[in-house]
């Protein structure tokens, strides 16, 4: 393959995994550049849902991930049940109306209309839900196979903190020299850019449960909390997330959190009650204010960051999309532009179901 020169990607999570991928397949020689080790973040500790419930804009992205995990071999279809709150019902049959152009299977449902799926779901019978087709990933599996696919491939993984002095960015000592760079690393990328406003950086959890768990996906708008089966008698479950002052304080759990996520569930699963915690685990996690994604050109780099939590689901299409930025191929979406912090686009934090209705 004709090599078309050197690129730098910072950051080794599933973002920065996906660039480097993507870079390697139009034939550029890739360093990665990784403080800890791959997947460190919030990339590893996902909770492996290819989520559809995103704006209009991006949904098109989130396709493209379904495609590209099904591409690795570590997607599973699983059926999900989207309990939203009453001011979202408009948006979400906006979103449901654009999956079905896809090929996708969704439907606005009321909740009587769910008992053959055998869940026990408490509630007002006539309470407007969302049932769809969502994939469901290993991320462990994600990020082996990526692993090995870029092993094989012009590559070089280089572990330890990359900083930044001024306006250059170094590691060991030496600057980081690359035709293209690009800043993936999560909730450390606004360090690394210096740009500090416009971002909430918060520590995302979730708790690895058995019990009588059903056998298909659960996300309740209303109570807060997700559930996502992994095996018979056992399911991821999460909600309830906190603001950080940094990032690394976002490996913390407090004592008890299992349990107090649990008490959201069974207030719209009765057989929650009997659920009982095995593991646990936490990551920091970033957003813009806006609540959407950064991805384009600043200062001579190509940020992609700011998934809000959905870096599973946006990274492959994501990661298309800023390598086709810094080749020219592209320009910059306006709404995820790094810009719109800079001129003052932004708004304030949004709610989620204005971020839905966004076209």
């Amino acid at each position: 393959m004709h090599r078309r020169g050197r690129a730098a990607v910072v950051g080794g999570g599933l973002s920065g995994l996906w660039i480097s991928y993507e870079l390697v397949r139009r034939g550029y020689d890739v360093t990665l550049y990784e403080a800890n080790s791959v997947g460190y973040g919030a990339s590893s500790r996902a909770a492996g849902i290819i989520s559809l419930q995103l704006p209009r804009s991006l949904l098109g992205y989130a396709i493209e991930g379904v495609k590209a995990y099904a591409e690795l071999g570590v997607e599973r279809m699983t059926k999900t049940v989207w309990i939203p709150r009453p001011e979202e019902l408009h948006c979400i049959k906006d979103v449901i109306s654009t999956l079905r152009l896809e090929g996708i299977d969704a439907d606005v449902l009321r909740l009587e209309e769910l008992r053959g799926l055998n869940l026990k779901l408490a509630g007002d019978d006539d309470l407007p839900v969302s049932i769809m087709v969502q994939g469901v990933v290993s991320p462990g599996d994600a990020l082996a196979h990526l692993t090995k696919a870029l092993a094989d491939a012009s590559f070089t993984l280089k572990e330890g903190p990359v900083i930044r002095k001024g306006d250059r960015l170094f590691y060991n000592g030496l600057e980081v020299e690359a035709d293209l760079k690009f800043i993936a690393a999560g909730p450390w990328t606004p360090e690394l850019v210096g740009l500090r406003d416009n971002f909430t950086i918060y520590r995302c959890s979730a708790h690895s449960v058995r019990g009588q768990t059903p056998d298909v996906i659960v996300e309740d708008d209303i109570n807060g909390f997700y559930v996502v089966p992994e095996a018979e008698g056992q399911a991821i479950v999460g909600g309830g997330d906190s603001q950080l002052v940094r990032p690394e304080d976002g490996f913390r759990l407090s004592q008890g959190e299992a349990y107090e996520v649990l008490e959201l569930v069974a207030a719209r699963l009765p057989d929650a009650e009997n659920f009982y915690p095995v593991s646990s685990w936490a990551a920091p996690c970033i957003s813009a204010s806006d609540g959407m994604p950064v991805v384009g050109e600043l200062n001579g780099y190509y940020i992609l960051t700011g998934l809000d939590g959905a870096g599973l689901t946006l990274s492959p299409g994501l990661a298309r999309l800023v390598v086709d930025v810094a080749e020219g191929v592209s320009k910059e979406d306006s709404r995820l532009s790094p810009r719109r912090l800079l001129y003052g686009r932004l708004n304030g934090p949004r709610e989620p179901f204005d971020r839905l209705c966004e076209c």
